[in-house]
């Protein structure tokens, strides 16, 4: 089968690769959407420690084209998405139903054979049902671009209706962000980015007020001005500085949820400010699979409105440039050579 296939440091090549087989308890899944994720960019520029000959690709969404042994409640013909990684299922995250902080995870497109390709074998326990309502290109960006600041913003972060929610970075997780805070109950939103586009795009989708970094010598005294005191931000770009953003917006009382991934250090306020403000900092990762559900949930009722999520549709053949490529805060999804991509 036709592959994407990460071949070291700034590498990536469509090549000719042997088929999967399903093993007990899996299902072969002909790949009909699969999402670039900044994850994937990374991974691609070499920076996350991914071995070569690797398939990325944790984002997806198909269907199911032969079952392998002991394989019950799927059949061939099913739609499908994928929750990101193989879970160990024996931790005790796992037996508390938390898989997205399972010990021993082989996460999709890292440890484990990715989406971008023309087929992937799964266990079952990654299988979301995808309702024939979704598309093949949002069923495939809701397990990751859109359960993720789910979940962040509900389970970690707790929002509560009538709070004032910042959002640092207005990509694929941002924008996202920005609509199920509105969705949940935040009285005022605001997103920050020093992207004019992200910025435009995030008032398009109902943020109250954005913010330019990127103009400022003292960004946080800034964003104070226009916020008043953040209950709770959420930071989706994995920096250092904005961290530190975030921290320093924060009311007292106040959550910040970090979504970014990154390799910085950042730094906590003083002590006696930290404390006596009674601050706290969360980390965020990923979703559950439930999660995703119920997201898919909202889709499918109209709840959550997601007609700009997908910036474009890019076939598997036409696929490799995309890595090198600008992107907009939308999601670029790789899709069949046989499908009419956009």
């Amino acid at each position: 089968m036709k592959a994407l296939v990460y071949r070291g440091p700034g590498q990536i090549s469509l090549d000719e690769i042997d088929d999967p087989e399903p093993g007990t308890g899996e299902v072969l899944i002909s790949v009909d959407a699969a999402g670039v994720c900044g994850t994937d960019r990374h991974i691609v520029a070499g920076e996350l420690g991914v071995a070569p000959g690797t398939v990325p690709g944790h984002e997806i969404a198909g269907t199911i084209a032969a079952v392998g042994a002991g394989v019950e409640g799927w059949a061939p013909g099913d739609r499908v998405a994928s929750f990101g990684q193989v879970a160990c299922g024996d931790c005790s995250p796992c037996r508390a139903g938390m898989v997205n902080r399972c010990r021993r995870p082989a996460v999709l497109g890292m440890a484990r054979q990715g989406g971008f390709a023309e087929r992937v074998a799964l266990p079952t326990s990654c299988l979301i049902a995808l309702p024939d309502s979704i598309s093949d290109s949002i069923g495939a960006i809701a397990s990751d671009a859109i359960a993720t600041p789910f979940h962040a913003l509900t389970t970690v972060g707790d929002l509560r209706p009538g709070e004032t929610v910042v959002i640092i970075g207005a990509g694929g997780l941002g924008l996202h962000a920005v609509q199920l805070a509105r969705l949940c109950g935040a009285a005022n939103v605001v997103a920050v980015d020093p992207s004019p586009e992200a910025r435009e795009a995030a008032l398009g989708v109902g943020a109250d007020a954005v913010f330019d970094p990127s103009v400022e010598d003292q960004p946080a005294r800034a964003l104070r001005r226009v916020v008043r005191g953040a209950s709770l931000v959420v930071e989706c770009v994995g920096r250092a500085d904005t961290v530190e953003l975030g921290l320093g917006v924060l009311a007292p009382g106040g959550r910040l949820v970090v979504v970014g991934v990154g390799v910085g250090r950042p730094q906590l306020p003083p002590l006696a400010m930290f404390i006596g403000s009674e601050l706290s900092v969360l980390g965020s990762f990923g979703s559950t699979p439930a999660e995703i559900e119920t997201v898919l949930a909202l889709i499918a009722t109209g709840r959550l409105d997601v007609s700009h999520s997908v910036q474009r549709e890019v076939a598997l053949s036409q696929a490799v440039p995309v890595f090198t490529q600008p992107f907009g805060p939308a999601r670029t999804v790789i899709v069949p050579d046989s499908k009419e991509s956009s």
